[in-house]
């Protein structure tokens, strides 16, 4: 009896570590000028291929999860940084979001992300952010 009781103490511990509910996505949402598109792909595939472009690109991916199906680069061009979120849709596919920002100002008051803007439609990030959907 005590032994059963010691294997469903186990079982319990062992689920209740399996269910971790953290993520590495960031706790903010995609700013409102972000491009979007769903894409003929799982969200895990989606966050793969983007690493791989923009690798092939030039461009330093600094955080990126399969699991969680985002990335964000490292900054380029100046102080333009991408971010991706790619999340389940119909089956086999992915609703995506890319969110290209700049940072004008330097203030270590601040969070970087409270210091982080939209990018202007010509700017570098936008650009490689839409050359980035297109790939995809």
């Amino acid at each position: 009896m005590r032994a059963a009781c010691g294997v469903r103490r186990m079982l319990c511990v062992l689920f209740l570590a399996a269910c971790n509910p953290a993520t590495t996505r960031p706790s903010f949402t995609p700013l409102p000028e972000s491009l979007h598109a769903v894409i003929n792909a799982p969200p895990a595939v989606v966050a793969r291929e983007a690493r791989a472009f923009l690798t092939a690109d030039s461009i330093h991916v600094r955080r990126m999860s399969e699991r969680d199906a985002w990335l964000e680069t490292s900054e380029f061009a100046g102080t333009h940084r991408l971010r991706l979120w790619a999340d389940p849709d119909v089956p086999g596919k992915s609703r995506v979001t890319i969110e290209a920002v700049y940072r004008p100002i330097e203030d270590p008051s601040r969070t970087a992300r409270d210091l982080e803007r939209a990018a202007e439609p010509a700017s570098p990030g936008v650009q490689r952010a839409a050359r980035l959907l297109e790939a995809l």
